[in-house]
């Protein structure tokens, strides 16, 4: 592997991982802020699942603030980390609703645990939305241009049940990172792994947010 960090080391082999067992739908996006958090790597595929990486070189001391920001935030969290931290981590009681997958010196992963589902509220899925993109989302509905933040917030809860608005979120997801993935998948299998793991490509597509009303029908009732 290249002369990468360990964590990054670690973050290929998930990345590995993740397009030998899931299937073609899904996305893996790193480096995505969610509130006041970074998550090393959000997968959606159906539900929301977001993966923190700890090497050796790493601690646990921010781990529980952390995962309390994840959990509202996805409907699965799983713990990538050294295999020195597995003891501490299987004994830890704040660990009970959260997946843990060891890594070895040679950078392979062995699942301990798997994640158990989680309840995400609706509010929590604007983590994965900025007000624009909310704004851009409720275009064609009367008035949405003259809305304040807090009404466009407002709105965009009101139109959508629960399922709605996660898979509404995860189709936008899907929509805007869509291409970068593919792109970092295409790197990765050509083994320029530095190149894959930029935090951001340039001269991606622009990301487009597909307002609500277009949306296609399979993914919620007709507005």
């Amino acid at each position: 592997m290249e002369t990468l960090s360990e964590a990054n080391k670690i973050k290929v082999s998930l990345y590995k991982k993740l397009f030998k067992e899931l299937k073609q739908s899904y996305i893996a996006v790193p480096e995505l802020s969610l509130f006041s958090a970074i998550a090393d790597m959000v997968v959606v595929n159906g539900d929301i699942h977001i993966y923190e990486i700890k090497s050796k070189s790493d601690s646990l001391s921010r781990l529980k603030n952390q995962l309390d920001r994840y959990k509202k935030c996805a409907h699965k969290v799983t713990i990538v980390a050294d295999e020195k931290f597995i003891p501490s981590l299987i004994k830890n009681p704040e660990i009970e609703n959260i997946g843990i997958i060891s890594v070895n010196s040679n950078m392979k992963l062995r699942h301990i645990k798997e994640a158990p589902a989680l309840t995400m509220s609706p509010y929590n899925y604007l983590a994965y939305w900025t007000i624009t993109e909310l704004r851009s989302s409720l275009r064609g509905i009367d008035g949405y241009t003259k809305m304040s933040s807090e009404k466009v917030k407002k709105m965009f809860l009101s139109l959508l049940n629960d399922d709605e608005i996660r898979k509404v979120t995860i189709h936008k997801i899907k929509e805007q990172y869509g291409f970068e993935f593919l792109e970092r998948k295409r790197l990765i299998e050509k083994e320029q792994f530095s190149q894959a793991l930029e935090s951001r490509f340039k001269g991606m597509p622009p990301k487009q947010v597909t307002p609500l009303k277009l949306l296609p029908a399979y993914l919620f009732r007709d507005f």
